[in-house]
C-alpha cells in the first residue's frame, strides 16, 4: 500500500517511515489515558504520494511486557479530494452570487447614468428662447448617450451569446492595419477630450490575417477605450502593431498606458466576468466589467491570445494580443470598408409603421415623414393587415415582438396578400440573435433592424425597392 520495502520498514517506526501528520503526541496522549484513538493521519508513500486514512489504534496493555499497539488504516484520500473539491465549488459559486449581485447594482448604476443628461437635455430643448448652440449641444449629448447605452446594450447581449457558446465570426481576409486606422479615428475624439495622447507605432508593410472585420474592430476598440478609462487626464497611451518579425506567422497588438495599473493579484482576474478592481460607490471609473472578458473570447475565437502585464498598482498597465497571420496576401484582397446601404435618391413612399410601442412608432412615423414619405401608423397585427389593404404600402416598418398576432405572423398574412409581392417589409425587433434574424428571414422579412435603429439606416431603407433577385438581408448593412 505504501510502496516500502521490507529492508526499508525494519526496525522504524510507523509515523517516521511514513512521514505521518499530525505529530506521534496528538494520538499517544490519547492512547495512553482511554487506551484507543480514532482520527485522520496524512501519510507520504515511497514514492513521495500523500496518502489521507482514517486510522483507527487500540493500546494492550501487559504487566511484564511492553504495550502493543493495534492500528488499522482505511484510505479516505479520494473522499477528502472529493470534499475539497466541492468546497472550492462552493467558495466559487458564492464569489459568482457576490459578483452577480455586485454587477446588478452595477447594471442599474450604468443604467440611469444616461438618463440625467438626456433628461437634462430634453428639458433645455423644451425651453423658449434657447440659443441655437446650446439647443446644438444638447442635441450632441442626446446622441452621445443613446449611443452609450446602445454599446452597453451590446456588450450585454454579447456576454449572453458567448456563455451560450452563440457566437459565430464571419471570417475573411482582411487587412490589419485599415482596422487599426479606422479603431483610432472612431476613438480619437473620446481622447482628446480626456487630453490624452495616443503614440501609434505601425510596421510599413500590410498585415493580412483571416478574422471578422466587426469583432476585431471590438477588440481593439474595447482595449483603446479601457486604456483610456482607466488613464488621468493628460495621460499617455501607446498602439503598437508588431509584424512577423517580432513573432512568426503571428501579428503582436500591444495597447500599454500610464494609467492606474492593476494589483498583482487582480491580474490573473482581469478577465474574468464581472470582474471589478475597484467596485466602490466610489470608484474612479464606470464599466460593468466584461469588455475585457468580451476581448478574450473573440481573441480566442481568432485563434489568439491575450494578455495583461502591470508592474503594480498606479504603475500602468499593458495588454498584449496575439492573432495569427495569413502566410502571403489574400488575392484581390482589398482595404476593407462596412457593407453600407446603397445610395439612392430620395423618392416619397407609402410606409405603414407598426409597432405596439405607441411612442415607438409615432416617433418613427415623424422621422420618415420629415424625409418627405407618406406615412401610417398601426400598433397591432390585426389593425397592420386592415390599414395595409387599403393604404397599401410600399414600406412597412413592422415590430416583431408584438401581444396577440406578432411580427412574424403579420408578416405571413401581409405575403399572402395580392399586391404586397413587391412590398419592402422590414423587421424591427429588440431581439438580435441569429437565430431571430433567421426567423425573420422565414417569415418573409427582406431587412433585420436591431433597435434602436439608426435614423440614417431607417430612411435610406425607406427609399430602398424590394427585389426578389437578391436574398433576404441584402439591400442594406446590419444596423
Amino acid at each position: 500500500m505504501y510502496g516500502f520495502t521490507k529492508a526499508q520498514a525494519m526496525g522504524r517506526a510507523s509515523h517516521e517511515l511514513l512521514a505521518t501528520s499530525p505529530p506521534p503526541h496528538v494520538y499517544m496522549d490519547a492512547l495512553q489515558r482511554e487506551g484507543h484513538w480514532t482520527g485522520e493521519l496524512t501519510h507520504v508513500r515511497g514514492g513521495g504520494e500523500r496518502v489521507v486514512v482514517e486510522s483507527r489504534m487500540v493500546m494492550e496493555r501487559r504487566e511484564d511486557k511492553a504495550a502493543l499497539v493495534f492500528q488499522t488504516d482505511h484510505s479516505i484520500t479520494e473522499r477528502k479530494q472529493m470534499e475539497a473539491t466541492l468546497r472550492q465549488r462552493a467558495e466559487e459559486l458564492l464569489a459568482a452570487d457576490r459578483n452577480k449581485d455586485a454587477f446588478l447594482a452595477m447594471l442599474a448604476h450604468e443604467l440611469r447614468n444616461p438618463l440625467a443628461p438626456l433628461s437634462n437635455a430634453l428639458e433645455i430643448m423644451r425651453q423658449s428662447a434657447v440659443p441655437p448652440a446650446t439647443l446644438d449641444r444638447a442635441r450632441e449629448v442626446m446622441s452621445h448617450q443613446i449611443q452609450s447605452l446602445s454599446r452597453l446594450v451590446d456588450d450585454l447581449l454579447d456576454i449572453s451569446r458567448i456563455t451560450q457558446g452563440r457566437i459565430a465570426l464571419h471570417k475573411e481576409p482582411v487587412d490589419l492595419l485599415t482596422i487599426v486606422e479606422r479603431v483610432v479615428e472612431t476613438s480619437q475624439h473620446y481622447l482628446e477630450a480626456r487630453s490624452q495622447t495616443l503614440t501609434l507605432s505601425l510596421p510599413a508593410e500590410a498585415i493580412y490575417l483571416e478574422g471578422d472585420v466587426f469583432r476585431l474592430e471590438q477588440i481593439l476598440g474595447n482595449l483603446l477605450n479601457n486604456a483610456s478609462k482607466f488613464t488621468a487626464q493628460g495621460g499617455q497611451i501607446w498602439l503598437t502593431v508588431e509584424g512577423e518579425a517580432a513573432s512568426p506567422n503571428a501579428v503582436v497588438i500591444r495597447v500599454r498606458d500610464t494609467g492606474m495599473g492593476i494589483a498583482s493579484d487582480h491580474l490573473s482576474r482581469v478577465f474574468d466576468l464581472f470582474m471589478q478592481a475597484d467596485a466602490s460607490p466610489t470608484r474612479a471609473t464606470s464599466g460593468l466589467g466584461i469588455g475585457l472578458t468580451l476581448v478574450r473570447h473573440l481573441v480566442e475565437l481568432h485563434g489568439g491570445s491575450v494578455e495583461a502585464h502591470s508592474p503594480g498598482v498606479g504603475r500602468g498597465s499593458e495588454f498584449v494580443v496575439r492573432l495569427p497571420t495569413l502566410d502571403e496576401r489574400p488575392r484581390g484582397a482589398a482595404r476593407d470598408t462596412p457593407r453600407a446601404l446603397a445610395v439612392q435618391e430620395s423618392v416619397p413612399r407609402r410606409i405603414l409603421v407598426t409597432d405596439d410601442n405607441v411612442e415607438g412608432a409615432e416617433t418613427l412615423a415623424i422621422v420618415l415623414r420629415r424625409a418627405g414619405h407618406e406615412v401610417q401608423v398601426a400598433h397591432s397585427g390585426a389593425s397592420t393587415l386592415e390599414i395595409a389593404t387599403e393604404f397599401q404600402p410600399q414600406v412597412v416598418f413592422l415590430d416583431v415582438g408584438m401581444p396577440g398576432m406578432d411580427g412574424y405572423e403579420t408578416a405571413r398574412q401581409l405575403r399572402d396578400l395580392a399586391g404586397f409581392e413587391d412590398t419592402l417589409l422590414v423587421a424591427l425587433t429588440g431581439y438580435g440573435k441569429e437565430s431571430d434574424r433567421q426567423q425573420a428571414y422565414e417569415a418573409g422579412f427582406d431587412e433585420f433592424l436591431v433597435k434602436p435603429a439608426l435614423p440614417g439606416v431607417v430612411t435610406a431603407l425607406a427609399s430602398q425597392t424590394r427585389s426578389r433577385d437578391t436574398g433576404p438581408g441584402q439591400s442594406a448593412a446590419d444596423s
